[in-house]
């Protein structure tokens, strides 16, 4: 089955833009997220979300770019599995929270599988 090339580009940066855009908001309120990171029990919590903004907007770019989409789109889902489980374990939650915090861990699981999908399908080449 013929791919077509401009489909799978705009799947990539449609993927990238939740990372990058995520990682930008990050930045807006970097005071906030750093308090809301520590409240979930994060270590460093400061420097965990210097490190998650380089990850969503370097990675985000970067997938969007086709830049070593390889081995960027395997570091952005270990990234988004340990961000999965520290920040959406529905097992815990109240059951207000419950919906809330399942749908988010699918969502999740959901792209950490795309984004492994395009670890192995994406060369970086043009013909993708």
């Amino acid at each position: 089955m013929q791919t077509s090339p401009n489909l799978y580009r705009i799947g990539r940066v449609l993927l990238a833009s939740l990372f990058l855009i995520s990682g930008i908001l990050k930045i807006t309120a970097f005071s906030g997220v750093a308090g809301y990171m520590a409240s979930l029990g994060v270590p460093l919590a400061t420097f965990a979300v210097a490190a998650t903004i380089v990850v969503e907007v370097g990675g985000g770019l970067a997938i969007m770019a086709g830049w070593n989409v390889r081995p960027i789109a395997i570091i952005v889902a270990l990234f988004t599995v340990a961000a999965t489980l520290t920040a959406h374990r529905f097992w815990e939650a109240d059951p207000a929270n419950f919906q809330n915090q399942l749908n988010n861990f699918l969502k999740n699981i959901s792209i950490i599988g795309a984004l492994l999908m395009l670890a192995v399908t994406d060369d970086g080449s043009s013909k993708k």
